[in-house]
């Protein structure tokens, strides 16, 4: 009887309600996108620019980077064709891609006379350049993070 009781209690107290699947926690990200919500312009550059920003300094990185010059004009000249976000300050925006795109002549000239000092200065100019770009299409502007 008692075993009775029990089991009609159980019943009663579960048997009402439909119980919904485990699911897992959603897995944690190696790093939050911090390019979350940037136009694909921006996030394009981005691709090219971070694995050759972030590997080490020396004549491999030079190597890479020169390499992906066209890659760099090609994203530099989206970025200028876009239309600015919505939100974004136009002025701001087509000043920070012109910059850009300076930056980029710079960096391009560096490389074709194989300078390495000049290449990183120029480099610099690149990545803070791109940065400026992010703000303007107001983006996260984490240059001290990203400095090598």
């Amino acid at each position: 009887m008692m075993r009775a009781s029990l089991l009609f209690s159980f019943l009663v107290a579960c048997g009402g309600h439909k119980s919904e699947p485990a699911t897992p926690p959603p897995a944690p990200e190696a790093k939050a996108d911090e390019h979350g919500n940037m136009p694909v312009e921006i996030k394009q550059f981005h691709e090219v620019l971070a694995p050759r920003w972030h590997a080490a300094k020396g004549p491999d990185r030079m190597k890479s980077t020169c390499d992906a010059m066209p890659d760099f004009n090609a994203g530099a000249t989206a970025i200028a064709k876009a239309v600015p976000p919505q939100g974004a300050d136009s002025t701001k925006w087509t000043d920070s891609a012109g910059n850009l795109a300076s930056a980029l002549q710079e960096l391009d000239g560096s490389c074709k006379a194989n300078d390495t000092a000049r290449f990183e200065t120029a480099f610099e100019a690149v990545h803070a350049s791109f940065h400026a770009v992010m703000e303007a299409a107001g983006g996260p502007h984490e240059a001290e993070e990203h400095k090598m």
